[in-house]
């Protein structure tokens, strides 16, 4: 999740524990009430959202690791038979420019289906016997990474766009229960500033900035007067 998408979630829960320790504020069926209970199925949301969102970025990371070899395994094949071919003097195998996975599964199946016809001369020329079935292989494996891949991105999207809309839905129903709560506290001084307390995002601190070493002391630097001249010391 983003760093204010944690911080709404993190003030959720306080609002949970706040909840818990005044329950007479939140009534069943309230207006309070009701509005807790959209806060609590926000946080119960949010859990849902984040994990998917955390299981689909994971599932990403092994999805290009495995595009990566199902890539590096066709290029290998696709190289094996264009440079077998122009030694045979086959000027249909060159390779294209464009190394794009997409492209080297279009060239994938162009090889594969060019070198059937030819496939004794590159076993001549120490192929192996099924070279076009591993290469239909690889190319199949590459195209299935693309999709896994494609379909894990697509989940983590789904997920992250759920966040947000958790999240605006909560601060919705928040800011209805803000008023309430300080109509019902108004003479309550001491839980208003715990449901302030409670309500508040927080803010992430930003890092400290390093000062600069002091300057030595010296004397003191005469204040500047409205016409810009330093006031003369008496």
């Amino acid at each position: 999740m983003t760093s204010l998408n944690k911080r709404v979630y993190e003030m959720l829960v306080r609002i949970r524990v706040f909840a818990q320790s005044y329950p007479h504020l939140f009534a069943k069926g309230s207006p309070a009430g009701q509005l807790l209970d959209e806060i609590e199925s926000a946080i119960q949301k949010f859990s849902v959202h984040k994990t998917s969102q955390a299981s689909s970025k994971g599932d990403a990371k092994v999805s290009t690791a495995a595009r990566a070899l199902a890539r590096a395994t066709l290029r290998s094949q696709l190289d094996a038979i264009s440079r077998t071919a122009r030694g045979l003097k086959l000027g249909q195998f060159w390779l294209s420019r464009d190394k794009s996975d997409r492209s080297l599964v279009e060239m994938g199946h162009m090889f594969a289906s060019r070198a059937e016809p030819l496939k004794q001369m590159f076993i001549d020329s120490h192929l192996a016997a099924d070279f076009i079935e591993q290469l239909n292989v690889a190319v199949q494996k590459l195209e299935k990474t693309i999709t896994d891949q494609v379909f894990r991105e697509n989940m983590r999207k789904a997920a992250t766009s759920a966040i947000d809309e958790t999240r605006n839905d909560a601060l919705s129903a928040l800011e209805r229960l803000d008023p309430l709560m300080e109509n019902l506290l108004r003479d309550d001084r001491p839980a208003l500033t715990v449901w302030q307390s409670a309500r508040h995002v927080e803010r992430y601190a930003s890092p400290r900035r390093i000062e600069p070493d002091a300057a030595p002391e010296g004397p003191p630097i005469p204040p500047i007067t409205n016409n810009g001249a330093a006031a003369a010391q008496t």
